[in-house]
């Protein structure tokens, strides 16, 4: 495994990268600093992970159902 900074450089990188690139180039460079010896597997995961939370879609509230209700 290489040093300590270098992994952590690089997760810093990959991580900050994701929402600006598209998810592909931060998966595939990932993969090629796995092959490197940098990354673990366990690393993947957790990019994956932040990965998948940046698209999972979060539910805005509907304004209108939100009104006040009508005084009649």
């Amino acid at each position: 495994m290489a040093s300590s900074f270098l992994h952590n450089f690089v997760m810093n990188a990959l991580k900050s990268s994701i929402g600006s690139m598209p998810d592909f180039w931060v998966m595939n460079n990932a993969l090629g600093w796995m092959e490197k010896g940098v990354l673990a597997e366990v690393d993947l995961v957790e990019i994956q992970a932040l990965i998948d939370q940046k698209n999972t879609s979060v539910v805005e509230p509907d304004p209108e159902l939100e009104s006040e209700p009508i005084e009649e």
